[in-house]
């Protein structure tokens, strides 16, 4: 952790109980009686470090805060004001600490972090242009390739601010048109919009007049809604002068991979069979219920972070890319119980090795499971469902189980999970996408309670009920034909 984090953590508690009354902070018969302060102080500073390391505030550059850096702030600030609030409820109900608080501590702890990076940015800007103007001193003469863009928005902006900063210099934006009038005279990141992007040819003569000679002209990939005709007339005559002109996107080589998706398995043939009318608002069951969950099982996920915290260290949140509803990729999200597979030789570690008495014990419990209803809450996911996949485990064919949402447990796990073989596992999951119910559902989430008890057991029964109805219902719908034998030589 950076010590002006582990600073703010510890001192944003005294800080709130100082504004909000400086008598609280009285010692009265300490340490003969432990204040319910200072308790507070001391709940608040261990519930605030594991947030930290959780949401790894520390790993990013102070000096080059982002977006997704006061997010990461934002989100430790409220688990370490929630679960410390909640300690204290539970225990003490937060006796002789105002109620207002947590809410003070939360906006001193985020303005803490967020000051302290401010302020680390002023002085790495500070150091930094009177590095780069030591460096132009000192620089040998150089011929930077002289660019227009076009367009006025926030992808321009970048670029401009991109090509400001590399070191030497290769190009020199000096001028941006764009189709709007009202933006003429206007500046983008010290670039000023000399003309519309009509106009395009006069301003190049007016530069070639003062001597300066356009090499190319650069168009943001935000620049929509330019007729056709403008563009190809500003492309001719680019091409007359000798210039490039080419999307930003092409010139710094950030255009779509050329590389051909993989094809869908029988000509990309649509299943006839559709899923149920269930699945309309099983939507806003998964909400309700994931609320509801992620309320009550807070303690226990904050037992669960501690632990992967204490096992494997952090971050204690693992992500790993799976295949979801309509084949859209999305990260799932899971508390870490593997370290890393390499000791500190280098050498590599099995799976069996890695995985702890702690791990093994949250993985057979379910615990780490627990963030994934994140992904249910964002729609990513459902409670209950064919689990999801990674792109190399899919079936020979998927096409009927990413017709709906993949779920935390489902159909195939209670009958048998990991010790039923690929193909029993995907006919599973395709019974119940076609037969599910809301009374099937509260059989399957019941029965995975029991399951974190009993361990997983094969349902020889289910399995081939499951195989028999696929092959009865689906051999023959020309969609599928040959999807089987397909799975079986895989």
């Amino acid at each position: 952790m950076a010590a002006t984090d582990l600073f703010w953590a510890a001192a944003a508690p005294v800080i709130a109980l100082a504004l909000r009354d400086p008598g609280l902070l009285d010692p009265a018969d300490f340490p003969q009686k432990i204040p319910a302060t200072y308790l507070y102080v001391l709940v608040a500073i261990l519930c605030a470090i594991p947030a930290l390391l959780a949401f790894r505030v520390s790993d990013g550059l102070n000096h080059l805060v982002s977006v997704q850096d006061a997010l990461s702030v934002c989100g430790a600030v409220a688990l370490a004001v929630a679960s410390s609030s909640v300690i204290l409820f539970i225990f003490t109900r937060l006796d002789g600490v105002p109620r207002s608080t947590p809410l003070i501590y939360g906006l001193a702890f985020a303005g803490g972090l967020m000051v302290d990076r401010a302020v680390a940015t002023l002085i790495h800007q500070k150091a930094w242009r009177e590095q780069r103007r030591s460096a132009e001193t000192a620089a040998a003469p150089y011929n930077p390739r002289r660019l227009i863009i076009i367009g006025a928005d926030r992808f321009a902006s970048l670029t401009i601010k991109l090509l400001d900063h590399q070191r030497p210099r290769t190009f020199q934006v000096i001028a941006a048109v764009d189709t709007r009038p009202t933006f003429i005279g206007r500046s983008i990141c010290g670039v000023k919009i000399v003309g519309l992007l009509q106009d395009l040819e006069s301003v190049l003569e007016e530069y070639a007049v003062h001597g300066v000679d356009i090499d190319e002209i650069w168009l943001s990939d935000e620049a929509t809604g330019i007729p056709d005709e403008v563009i190809e007339a500003a492309t001719d005559y680019c091409d007359r002068r000798g210039m490039k002109f080419i999307k930003i996107s092409q010139a710094l080589n950030l255009s779509p991979s050329d590389r051909a998706p993989a094809q869908r398995s029988n000509d990309g043939a649509l299943p006839s069979i559709k899923v149920g009318e269930y699945f309309k608002f099983k939507r806003a069951i998964d909400i309700f219920v994931s609320i509801i969950l992620l309320i009550a099982l807070l303690p226990l996920t904050l037992i669960a972070a501690y632990l992967a915290l204490l096992d494997v260290g952090a971050p204690v949140i693992f992500w790993q890319q799976r295949v979801g509803r309509n084949g859209s990729k999305f990260l799932l999200y899971k508390f870490r119980t593997y370290p890393a597979p390499f000791d500190k030789n280098g050498d590599r570690i099995t799976d069996s090795q890695r995985l702890s008495k702690i791990g093994r014990m949250m993985r057979a419990a379910r615990l780490d499971e627990i963030p994934q209803l994140l992904n249910v809450l964002v729609g990513d996911m459902s409670l209950i469902g064919p689990r999801p996949l990674l792109p190399q485990d899919q079936p020979a064919d998927p096409r009927i189980r990413l017709l709906v949402r993949p779920g935390i447990t489902g159909w195939a796990q209670l009958n048998g999970g990991r010790t039923v073989t690929a193909r029993e596992k995907d006919a599973l999951d395709v019974w119940y996408i076609l037969h599910a119910s809301f009374w099937l559902d509260l059989k399957i989430a019941a029965n995975t309670l029991l399951i974190a008890f009993t361990g997983e057991k094969m349902n020889h029964s289910a399995v081939a009920q499951a195989l028999r109805w696929r092959e009865e219902n689906l051999a023959s719908d020309p969609a599928f034909v040959g999807a089987d034998a397909k799975a079986d030589r895989l």
